[in-house]
């Protein structure tokens, strides 16, 4: 089983794929505003409450968990998110154990006035998951609750990490929509939409959703089913806006055998571009990837050629030889090539999974199809990504094959709108704060800007993915949720009148 390299060893298409724990926060103390260039973390508002140790100890004895105060040697670890420019000491952690635990959080929040977020995996690409106030900590929530085997049905509880999703699934023969990293809670890629290799033949990860328990604001717990308006809501309406999760049922199905590939190119990246976007649109549904444009890093001379690179990685639930059919001649022109045939499922996921760390970036998304990718346009998107200024970690931009399943259901049907396309875009620019100045972070950024907008309009793309939270979009509430905006704030008028969750971009009662 050969380890596949990666352009860069970070987001997958779970997280941020992902972005699985958004936060929360009390409406009329918490306006938590964000700069969005290069030290975003700083706050245009401070903390307006601080609670007195007292209170804190009041809490204590109300949970059954554990609540961690940033005396604890392990208090860093605990609230360090995945993204560096949202990090935020909070005033305390409620290790959260059960559903009874998270709502006496809800209860003390309300009682003491303190701003709190809500986190899973700690992903949010926004900083969402991230609070001065109370974090309320999802993870010690973990596992598989219940398998119903007739129905091919797991629940799982609300804090669950995708890698013990993964190892559940597998002693189970059997998987779901999912992405490449195990640190990912599974709350927030499901609320959000939930994209992975899979998704073209089973649906994205929350069309795969049948109840979900929640803790509302009022404390009590309630379970949406199918047909429950609340349900469509949590089908892609994001995290953090109706309750918190505490479980997740959802529909499973047996696994047999895959291909696993990556593929990349260091010539002709225009026409090998072009060409991948075409080829690959006619694939079957059992077929998913990824194709990524990689930048390198300022100080790329420690890499053997340094220039830019087009690959693929992806999976195929069939075998080689029909995969090398489908890319044709860029198989034989590919610069390296890795694959590994007809594996066991679950073995293949241990071969595509991506190992990540925190570090500093922004990632901008939206939907495309196939038909406007003309030579011109990816000539245009090609020649701006060679004069992006380099950072000192490599940058990207990349197509998350959608389509097949996905476009199964109507843009209605689910709160997750974005049905009908060929592709997910995102452009992503990466740097580490410590070793890149400010000027060259905001250069980078505002390169970013200039090149998500020449996307826009080449391509007349449509929206933006909800699991890459992006701040600094104008229309959000359009982006990310179309015309089911308007039904969202109708659910959240109904279990959130007064907005207990609520965070920059979350969804408002009417």
């Amino acid at each position: 089983m050969g380890a596949f390299e990666t352009a860069t060893a970070r987001r997958s298409i779970l997280k941020g794929f992902g972005a699985l724990a958004v936060g929360a926060g009390l409406p009329a103390k918490a306006a938590w505003g964000q700069k969005l260039l290069a030290n975003p973390g700083v706050e245009l508002h401070p903390q307006v409450h601080c609670p007195p140790p007292s209170a804190w100890s009041d809490l204590a004895r109300a949970l059954k968990g554990a609540l961690v105060m940033p005396d604890d040697p392990f208090f860093g670890d605990y609230y360090r998110p995945n993204n560096l420019r949202f990090i935020k000491r909070p005033g305390g952690i409620a290790r959260c154990s059960s559903a009874d635990d998270v709502a006496a959080c809800l209860n003390w929040a309300k009682t003491t006035n303190t701003p709190f977020a809500v986190r899973s995996g700690g992903h949010n690409y926004a900083g969402y998951s991230n609070t001065e106030g109370l974090l309320i900590d999802m993870s010690p929530m973990a596992g598989i609750l219940e398998v119903d085997e007739k129905s091919g049905t797991v629940k799982i509880a609300g804090g669950t990490i995708n890698s013990l999703v993964y190892k559940a699934l597998e002693r189970l023969g059997r998987t779901i929509t999912h992405g490449r990293c195990d640190g990912v809670g599974a709350a927030g890629f499901l609320l959000g939409g939930g994209i992975g290799f899979n998704m073209r033949l089973y649906g994205i990860g929350s069309d795969l959703l049948h109840k979900t328990d929640l803790v509302l604001a009022d404390g009590n717990t309630i379970t949406a089913s199918d047909g429950d308006d609340l349900l469509w809501a949590c089908q892609g309406g994001g995290g953090g806006n109706f309750g918190i999760n505490t479980s997740f049922t959802l529909q499973t199905f047996k696994v047999s055998t895959v291909t696993v590939f990556e593929l990349s190119w260091s010539k002709d990246l225009d026409t090998v571009l072009y060409n991948l976007l075409h080829r690959l649109q006619e694939a079957p549904n059992g077929f998913g990837c990824k194709i990524s444009v990689s930048v390198p890093a300022r100080d790329a001379n420690c890499f053997a050629n340094a220039g830019m690179t087009v690959s693929v990685l992806g999976q195929a639930h069939f075998g080689q030889a029909a995969v090398e059919k489908l890319f044709g001649d860029l198989w034989q022109a590919a610069d390296k090539k890795k694959v590994e045939a007809d594996m066991a499922y679950w073995s293949a996921q241990d071969v595509l999974s991506e190992a990540t760390f925190p570090y500093y970036y922004r990632e901008k998304s939206t939907f495309m199809n196939t038909s406007t990718l003309t030579k011109d346009t990816v000539a245009a998107l090609m020649d701006s990504a060679r004069g992006m200024p380099r950072t000192s970690m490599g940058s990207a931009f990349k197509f998350f094959q959608v389509g097949g399943a996905v476009n199964n259901k109507k843009p209605g049907q689910t709160a997750f709108v974005h049905r009908g396309y060929d592709w997910l875009f995102s452009s992503e620019v990466n740097w580490w704060a410590p070793k890149d100045p400010d000027s060259l972070v905001n250069e980078a950024l505002a390169w970013q800007e200039s090149f998500y907008a020449l996307a826009l309009a080449r391509t007349k793309a449509v929206g933006a993915y909800q699991n890459f939270p992006d701040p600094s979009l104008k229309d959000w509430q359009q982006d990310y949720y179309g015309d089911n905006y308007a039904k969202l704030r109708a659910v959240k008028t109904k279990v959130d009148p007064k907005s207990l969750f609520s965070y920059a971009q979350g969804i408002k009662p009417v």
